[in-house]
């Protein structure tokens, strides 16, 4: 069986698994699990307003989880996702905050284009330090990610605290840097155009282009890649940058179309949700599209489970948290008997 094939077998059979075993624990609850599978759906899908929130909600997992899987892909880690997130949200918010009266389409790019590139030069930092003196990028994001974090904390409980009361936020933001809700019932926002060509830069650039194959070569072999005339270095630095701006995109959407300030704890592990969802799916990005709208669907959907059914929202972390053990799990196996099969060959 193929790679690619044995994988989303895997992925499947482990969903499934999660879904029966989510099914019994509805049943403790005396709730079927047809009947609560069905209210998760109606929940997440059952009119355009439900599925607009449920976009809304997809968007940040699915912009984190590329922003891990384009970094893995070129052979190189950021687990610094979460602080790119922050300090972008926040240096757009900060933006928004000190100038005024620009035009709204001027103000707009302006804003996507700050967060994108604080973003990635948050990035660039520990991808500078890895390829230049070989600096673990592992441990210098982790702690990229709680400079960045604390950093927040300080500028928005002290230089950019509100004027509007105690709350550890910012001002709002000028309204010319808004991005206009889709429908006043949900969260979805103009910004989603913005993650839609950014999801197609970044699939094209995966699947479809030089570079993407540059990057695969550079992670499987290096050695043959540098004989082949790959700058391996160069491709790992270009793919963490991107890998930056694309976390910063999700936090800058966050601030231009969600919440229009920057919060304290304005990300709520978004990029860890994206980080395992990329993980599941061996970082295909085609893969973490389907598993974010997934996710979304199961997390949308739960509220409604609890309110109609009584059954707590938290049985659908658990059901997520299954379905990645499951897939850890099946993939163990999987690669034990292929091993066993090779040895008896």
């Amino acid at each position: 069986m193929k790679e690619r094939y044995k994988g989303t077998f895997i992925i499947m059979v482990s969903f499934f698994l999660s879904l029966i075993v989510g099914g019994f624990l509805m049943m403790f609850y005396h709730v079927s699990p047809i009947d609560g599978y069905k209210e998760i759906l109606e929940g997440a899908l059952g009119n355009k307003y439900l599925v607009y929130s449920t976009l809304s909600r997809m968007i940040p997992i699915l912009l984190t989880g590329l922003s891990i899987a384009i970094s893995f892909n070129a052979g190189i880690w950021n687990i610094g996702a979460e602080g790119q997130l922050y300090l972008a949200a926040f240096g757009v918010a900060a933006l928004g905050v000190t100038f005024h009266g620009i035009p709204s389409v001027l103000y707009l790019v302006l804003g996507v284009t700050t967060g994108l590139a604080i973003g990635g030069l948050w990035a660039w930092i520990p991808g500078y330090l890895r390829v230049k003196y070989n600096v673990n990028e592992v441990v210098m994001t982790i702690m990229l990610n709680s400079v960045a974090v604390y950093f927040t904390l300080y500028m928005t409980n002290g230089p950019f605290r509100t004027s509007q009361g105690a709350l550890g936020a910012t001002d709002v933001i000028d309204k010319s840097m808004w991005f206009n809700h889709i429908n006043p019932l949900s969260n979805l926002n103009t910004g989603v155009y913005v993650a839609i060509v950014a999801v197609a830069v970044v699939v094209y650039l995966m699947l479809f282009s030089k570079r993407g194959y540059e990057w695969k070569v550079s992670r499987l072999n290096p050695r043959f890649a540098l004989y082949g005339g790959v700058n391996v270095k160069g491709n790992m630095l270009l793919a963490m940058i991107i890998s930056g701006m694309l976390a910063g995109l999700a936090g800058t959407l966050l601030v231009m179309g969600d919440y229009h300030r920057f919060l304290n704890g304005i990300s709520p592990g978004y990029s860890w949700t994206g980080m395992i969802l990329a993980m599941m799916v061996n970082y295909d990005p085609i893969g973490v599209i389907i598993t974010s709208f997934v996710y979304a669907v199961m997390a949308s959907g739960g509220l409604r489970l609890e309110l109609e059914l009584n059954v707590p929202q938290e049985l659908v972390q658990i059901i997520f948290v299954l379905s990645v053990v499951f897939v850890t799990a099946g993939y163990a196996v999987a690669n034990r008997v292929a091993n066993r099969i090779q040895e008896e060959g």
